[in-house]
């Protein structure tokens, strides 16, 4: 009776000087246990996602991940004049102002000039040679002796098929190459937006943390200077302060920098300061026959084994280039001598005649080229293909660890902590006790938050393998 009549007093103070201190405190009041972390749910009802999309909540509203994780708190709201954007957003910005995307505009326009420069027609050749007769017979005028010569290059049809089909490739080649870049910019701004998610939600738990920690510690003080509690466990309670201000303090940083890495990729006149949207729509989870499906059409569908293709033809297109070029040339002359007694005329061709060098080197290098690009293109698919399958080995770890934390071991987590704030409140264990739980249900939290993050990382690569928007 003694014991039970204790404990009630030791509570009637300990909530006398709570509401007290949070009555001298502007800020509102925070719970003090995992609702700072998770809403609380039924048995049987599936827990929503923390990270990154709306979902509905077991009571049918719309939930936004910064309420998932901390219903208490207002959800973040951008300061006034900051811009936000949401991922649609920035990937359409980064398609339009990104400088690697400018580049290969530029070599896209410089392998389309390449074809009218192969198309072009040799100029003709004019020669004017003056000069002066002198007469050693006599008899013979003296005068102005002039020669005129007109040249023109016949070019070898064959070969000027070759270089143009040559140039063609490269086109083909450029274009690939910038559907490559795009695709691969696509991927890094969604990884980087997701990242810069994820930071956000950590500062936001963070912070959460380093408020319930000071209000432990706040409590902890008082029985301390009421004599109910040790030295030990004040000091105890002001590490686990300091440990959750120094993870605030790095996550801030962090955040900082993800952004200005996201802004890397995006354009270089994308504000310093600015915000993201969660996403608006949730992707479902892929099975093995999208995993078949997608594997099967990585061939057809990845951008860099296109451009290995290309690469492959245009070696092709090299070597029927050095091997027309083996062919005479023939050049058409006119030229015209004049003297003070007479002009000549005369009419003819110059032909060149591949007797000596045959272009033996030039064409077995060229067909070496040709097998590396082949073999380089069967390498790159292969590659192509082995990142895709651990891509997706990834994708179903990452889903297998986020179903399971979420299925179970949160709750679980979250249990044992509500068990321990309510044993520590009556006094039947010790602060130790109560922050070991808390800092376990907090581990698993933050390891949520990154399998969630891991998943949409997993996802986005597969999506990049396959070339899906």
């Amino acid at each position: 009776m003694r014991c039970w009549t204790k404990t009630v007093l030791i509570s009637t103070v300990w909530t006398l000087a709570a509401s007290t201190a949070i009555a001298a405190d502007p800020t509102p009041p925070r719970p003090l246990g995992p609702e700072l972390d998770l809403p609380r749910k039924d048995p049987g009802v599936p827990p929503p996602p923390l990270l990154l999309t709306p979902v509905a909540a077991p009571d049918g509203t719309q939930r936004q991940p910064s309420q998932l994780i901390s219903p208490g708190i207002a959800p973040h709201v951008p300061a006034s004049g900051v811009a936000t954007y949401s991922l649609d957003e920035l990937v359409d910005r980064a398609l339009a102002e990104s400088p690697m995307l400018a580049i290969s505009r530029a070599d896209e326009l410089a392998a389309q000039a390449g074809v009218l420069t192969a198309r072009a027609y040799p100029n003709p050749e004019l020669e004017l040679s003056p000069g002066r007769s002198r007469a050693r017979i006599d008899g013979t005028p003296s005068g102005f002796a002039p020669q005129i010569t007109v040249s023109q290059p016949i070019e070898n049809p064959w070969l000027r098929d070759a270089r143009i089909q040559a140039a063609r490739t490269q086109v083909d080649v450029v274009h690939a190459q910038s559907a490559v870049i795009r695709n691969n910019l696509r991927a890094l701004v969604r990884k980087r937006y997701f990242e810069m998610r994820r930071l956000s939600e950590e500062l936001r738990a963070s912070t959460e943390d380093l408020a319930l920690t000071e209000l432990i510690r706040e409590r902890v003080a008082l029985r301390t200077r009421t004599g109910e509690g040790a030295r030990f466990d004040l000091i105890r309670a002001e590490s686990e302060v300091a440990v959750a201000r120094k993870n605030v303090d790095m996550t801030r940083l962090r955040l900082r920098q993800a952004a200005a890495e996201l802004k890397q990729v995006v354009s270089p006149s994308l504000e310093d300061d600015f915000d993201l949207k969660p996403l608006t729509t949730t992707l479902g989870a892929l099975d093995e026959a999208d995993y078949q499906q997608l594997r099967a059409a990585l061939p057809d569908a990845n951008p860099e084994i296109a451009v290995a293709r290309r690469e492959a033809a245009q070696a092709e297109r090299r070597v029927s280039v050095e091997q027309n070029s083996v062919l005479p040339q023939v050049t058409l002359r006119a030229s015209q001598d004049r003297d003070p007694t007479q002009a000549t005329t005369r009419v003819g061709a110059v032909v060149t005649m591949p007797l000596i060098n045959r272009r033996e080197g030039p064409i077995a290098e060229a067909r070496a080229q040709s097998d590396r690009s082949r073999f380089a293109m069967q390498q790159r698919e292969f590659e192509i293909r082995q990142q895709f399958d651990a891509a997706w080995q990834a994708y179903r770890a990452a889903l297998i660890q986020t179903s399971a934390l979420e299925d179970g071991i949160l709750a679980r987590a979250r249990s044992v902590l509500e068990v321990a704030e309510a044993a520590y409140r009556f006094g039947e264990r010790g602060i130790l006790e109560y922050l070991d739980a808390q800092r376990q249900f907090r581990l698993i939290r933050n390891e949520l938050i990154q399998a969630r993050f891991a998943l949409q990382v997993a996802r986005a690569e597969l999506d990049r393998l396959s070339a899906a928007r």
